[in-house]
């Protein structure tokens, strides 16, 4: 420092020495050449690593002190949100964080919530950091918008069973974005093979729902249990959207699985027609005729 004003002195006795009739005036600040400490975000995150329109998430920041020897005095942080999303309410984007040591940091975290309408790819939050003696501006582009059109609010797979009795499982989800969704399905497998194909249909946007089916599992051992959402594209085009998947352990039972109990091979009481009564009737019928006939022809 001291030989930095030196050499402007020196400079200074030399412009005076060429142009003496010029008068100079100045001032000399110690702590303009002062470093000061720098104050950055170190890193960021939101929940599900993206902006799910409708949904809410946290946006939670590491704010760290960057210098190896300098202290950051009165360190505040201000985040400027865009347009679509907007702090939980009573809350503000500016966090007073004081004196940060060197080498410290400190984790700070935002709730918001969302519009239904947002159909950007991307969203930018501009973080500005100020000290007592620098402040800069920080932009986080943070990926936005619903890969699947569903959001999984609970889902309940059980982890044992026994043979032969009953397992079920459940799912409550929420429909996300602007549009209706088509052909909407429950869908349940047991190690890869279909065991539930419950069809729920249209489902609006912001609609909820807690679909649950119930199966048997006829063999002992560890099985595979995998619960999804089918639905279609505005192409109709059917797509599947997994939800979760559990291994469970069936233990060995004591009763045995009838046939009749699959409804696929009917059985138990029937509200159709009897065709085989109908038809031992219609026999009698014809035989009573064909005597009667007769009988009139001896006459």
């Amino acid at each position: 420092m001291k030989i930095r004003i030196k050499a402007f002195a020196i400079l200074l006795l030399v412009l005076m020495l060429a142009f003496p009739n010029t008068v100079y005036a100045y001032e000399i600040h110690e702590d303009a050449w002062a470093p000061s400490a720098h104050v950055i975000v170190e890193s960021y995150s939101v929940t599900n690593e993206r902006i799910i329109p409708g949904e809410p998430f946290v946006l939670t920041l590491v704010i760290k002190n960057a210098s190896e020897k300098l202290s950051a005095i009165d360190t505040l942080v201000e985040i400027s949100n865009p347009a679509g999303v907007a702090p939980e309410y009573g809350k503000v984007a500016e966090f007073y964080l004081g004196d940060l040591a060197p080498n410290a940091s400190e984790t700070i975290e935002l709730k918001y919530n969302t519009w239904t309408s947002i159909n950007a790819d991307t969203m930018d939050f501009y973080v500005t950091i100020a000290t007592v003696d620098r402040n800069h501006t920080t932009t986080l582009r943070i990926p936005a918008g619903a890969e699947e059109p569903f959001s999984v609010l609970s889902l309940d797979i059980p982890e044992s069973g026994k043979q032969f009795e009953s397992i079920s499982t459940s799912l409550a989800f929420k429909v996300l974005g602007e549009n209706n969704v088509k052909d909407v399905a429950y869908i349940v497998k047991l190690d890869g093979e279909e065991v539930v194909n419950s069809s729920i249909g249209i489902m609006k946007p912001g609609a909820t729902k807690t679909s649950a089916a119930a199966f048997t599992v006829s063999e002992p051992g560890q099985h595979v249990i995998e619960v999804s959402l089918r639905y279609a594209d505005e192409a109709g085009q059917i797509h599947y959207m997994e939800a979760g998947k559990q291994t469970i352990n069936i233990e060995k039972g004591t009763g045995q699985q009838s046939e009749y109990d699959n409804p696929d091979f009917g059985g138990g009481t029937t509200t159709g027609p009897n065709y085989v009564g109908m038809g031992a009737m219609a026999a009698v019928i014809v035989l009573l005729f064909f005597t009667l006939v007769i009988i009139l022809k001896k006459k």
